[in-house]
Formats: C-alpha cells, sequence, structure tokens
C-alpha cells in the first residue's frame, strides 16, 4: 500500500471515531503543527489531483442521431382526403360521393336512433325522408328529392363549392350536434 493512502486511511479512521466519540476529538490538541499539516496534506492532495488530470486526453461526447420517429397514419385522415376530393365543384366523382354520402348515412341513422330511442328502420326512415333534422341543408343532403335552399345554391355558386360541399358539412354539423358534440 501506497504511504499516502494508508496516511489518508488513517486520517479518515481518526475523523470518523473523533465524529463518533466526542472525547476523543476533546484528546487531540489541534496545534498550530497540526493544523499546518493538514492543510499541507490538501494541498498536496490538490495539487496531485490537479496533475493527474492535466495529462488526460479530452474526449467529445458524441450524442449520435436523435431517434426518429416512423411515421404514422393520422386517424380520419383517409376520410378527409375523400371529402376534400369529392367536395370539389369539378363534376365527377358521382361514385365517391355516393359512398362517402352512404358512409355518412350511416352515421346519422346511428346517431338519430339512439337520439330519438327508436329503431334503426325508423331512424333510417326519419333520415331519408328528411325528418331527422330541422336544418333543410342537412336534410337536403339525403333526400334526393328536395333542392337545396335559393342561398346554399347562390353562395355555393358564388365561393366556388358545390352544394354537396354544403350539405356534407351541414349532415355532419347535425350529426355532432345531435351526438351531443356540439356546444
Amino acid at each position: 500500500m501506497r504511504p499516502l493512502a494508508v496516511i489518508g486511511v488513517l486520517a479518515v479512521a481518526v475523523g470518523l471515531l473523533a465524529a463518533l466519540d466526542r472525547g476523543i476529538a476533546s484528546a487531540i490538541s489541534p496545534t498550530s503543527a497540526v493544523v499546518t499539516l493538514i492543510g499541507v496534506l490538501g494541498v498536496v492532495q490538490g495539487v496531485r489531483y490537479a496533475n493527474a488530470r492535466r495529462d488526460r486526453r479530452r474526449l467529445l461526447t458524441d450524442p449520435g442521431e436523435p431517434e426518429r420517429r416512423a411515421p404514422a397514419a393520422v386517424p380520419g385522415s383517409d376520410l378527409d382526403e375523400r371529402i376534400a376530393r369529392v367536395a370539389s365543384p369539378a363534376p365527377g366523382g358521382y361514385r365517391d360521393r355516393r359512398d362517402l354520402r352512404d358512409r355518412v348515412r350511416e352515421v346519422a341513422v346511428d346517431a338519430v336512433a339512439r337520439d330519438r330511442n327508436c329503431s334503426p328502420e325508423a331512424a333510417a326512415t326519419a333520415v331519408d325522408d328528411g325528418t331527422w333534422t330541422d336544418d333543410p341543408v342537412a336534410a337536403a343532403f339525403f333526400d334526393t328529392r328536395s333542392d337545396y335552399p335559393l342561398r346554399v345554391r347562390l353562395s355555393a355558386g358564388v365561393r366556388g363549392r358545390s352544394n354537396y360541399w354544403y350539405g356534407l358539412r351541414a349532415a355532419i354539423d347535425e350529426i355532432e350536434r345531435i351526438q351531443g358534440g356540439a356546444a
């Protein structure tokens, strides 16, 4: 064992004993020589550690590549894309519009059946004949026998949107209101 290590271990042991037993602490007389010796030992140890660290090679830490998240599908994004595609004023897309109307109709029937506590058949009849809502635009979306109100047709013409878009939006808003989602 190296002499400095032995001195260090003995100093720590004496310090612990002095901390535990006051009698030992009072027996040690802190003369100026003892205090000077402790101070010199502290300075020697500090110089030793400083020299030991001076010769070490410094390395930089490489944090590496940050973890990249895999793209995840957003729920409902396909429906949003489909709505944007079929709601354009461009002609065509009748099959997509019909499919989307059928999908929204199913949701409307379920919402009306739950809201009115009636059978799905009665709810489907209410949705088909437009009695499921007080909103004429939402009613016209599912009822092919009635036209959209004049203000909607004018607004669609001025704004460059389709009547279908207004009807779809009104139907979705009405379904949300029935289900308690709207304030």
